[in-house]
């Protein structure tokens, strides 16, 4: 059975990024430049998290440090790209609560009115059901296409 890869995402700060970024290129140099496996036993126990995964090479090592620069320029740019939702707190209630993302591209002149277009998109009982994300506590996202749900139910009602 293959193990699947978490993601796993976390803040760090300028000097943070800068420290992880030596390590990954010394680790690079020091332990992966003209060796198949990872010479220093500590090194390798923490490159393969015990043994449980297979560590990265001296090419993914290079990708990997090229994506975290690629990151880090995105997050410096005005206005930053991307867009970085957190999941919602653990309810202690009687249900667990959920973050719903609805993603809307919309044509306007300035920020309010795309703002109020998406709106009365939204409200138009004659508009798709929309596809949403879903997110847990935890951070697990799901995708859920309302607009396919209706059609195979044949019932856009139930979703309003």
């Amino acid at each position: 059975m293959t193990k699947l890869n978490k993601t796993i995402t976390s803040a760090i700060d300028e000097r943070e990024l800068a420290t992880i970024l030596a390590a990954l290129r010394f680790h690079q140099d020091e332990n992966l430049q003209g060796h198949s496996d990872i010479p220093d036993q500590a090194i390798r126990e923490i490159a393969t998290n015990c043994g449980s995964l297979k560590s990265l090479d001296f090419n993914e090592i290079g990708k990997l440090c090229e994506r975290i620069n690629t990151c880090e320029k995105a997050h410096n740019t005005f206005p930053p790209l991307g867009l970085t939702i957190a999941p919602p707190h653990e309810e202690n209630g009687e249900e667990p609560l959920f973050r719903v993302v609805y993603v809307i591209d919309v044509n306007a002149s300035e920020t309010d009115k795309a703002a109020l277009a998406a709106y009365q998109m939204m409200k138009d009982p004659e508009s798709w059901a929309p596809v949403l994300d879903v997110m847990d506590s935890q951070g697990k996202v799901t995708r859920i296409d309302l607009s396919q749900e209706s059609r195979d139910r044949g019932k856009e009602d139930d979703y309003v």
